[in-house]
C-alpha cells in the first residue's frame, strides 16, 4: 500500500475518457480511478473536445487539489484496425482546474479542452505533488499518437 503522506507525487486519477453517441445523448464515460462516474457529478460533455470531470471524494487526502501542485498528462489514443498508425485530428490539448466555490477547498473538478473529440479515447493521469517544495505547475501533455 502506498504511503501517501510520504509520497512526493501521488497519482490520484488515471483512466480512459471516451465520448460516444455525441449527436444523440452526448454520453461520456471514464474507465479508471479517481473520477466520479455516476450521478450529478458524472463526466460532462460540454461540446466538441470539451469535458468536465469531478474528482472522486474517496481520493487520498482531501477531495480537491491545489492547482500549483497539480501534474497532468493526456495521451490521445489513435485509431486501430486498418487505420492504425495514422495521425489523429487532435492537435491541441489543455487542462483547467475548476475551483470549488467553498473557500479553502481547492479545485475539485478538471476541465479538458481539445480541438476535436478523440477518435478512440483520451488517457489521462493526474498527480498530486504537494508533498515536496516544488511550486511549479507542470502540465505534462503527452505526445499525440502516433506523432511522437
Amino acid at each position: 500500500m502506498t504511503d501517501y503522506a510520504a509520497a512526493p507525487a501521488q497519482p490520484i486519477v488515471q483512466g480512459l475518457l471516451t465520448a460516444r453517441n455525441l449527436d444523440a445523448s452526448g454520453v461520456v464515460t471514464f474507465f479508471g480511478i479517481g473520477i466520479v462516474q455516476t450521478g450529478p457529478n458524472a463526466p460532462i460533455y460540454v461540446g466538441a473536445g470539451h469535458y468536465i470531470l469531478t474528482l472522486d471524494p474517496g481520493l487520498p487526502g482531501d477531495v480537491a487539489i491545489d492547482p500549483p501542485f497539480g501534474r497532468f498528462m493526456m495521451t490521445v489514443r489513435g485509431p486501430g484496425g486498418l487505420l492504425v498508425g495514422t495521425p489523429t485530428a487532435v492537435d491541441s490539448k489543455s487542462i483547467n482546474y475548476i475551483q470549488n466555490p467553498v473557500p479553502g477547498v481547492g479545485a475539485d473538478k478538471i476541465e479538458i479542452l481539445l480541438n476535436v473529440d478523440p477518435e478512440t479515447g483520451l488517457e489521462i493521469v493526474l498527480w498530486r505533488a504537494d508533498a515536496g517544495v516544488e511550486l511549479v505547475n507542470a502540465n505534462l501533455i503527452g505526445p499525440i499518437y502516433p506523432n511522437h
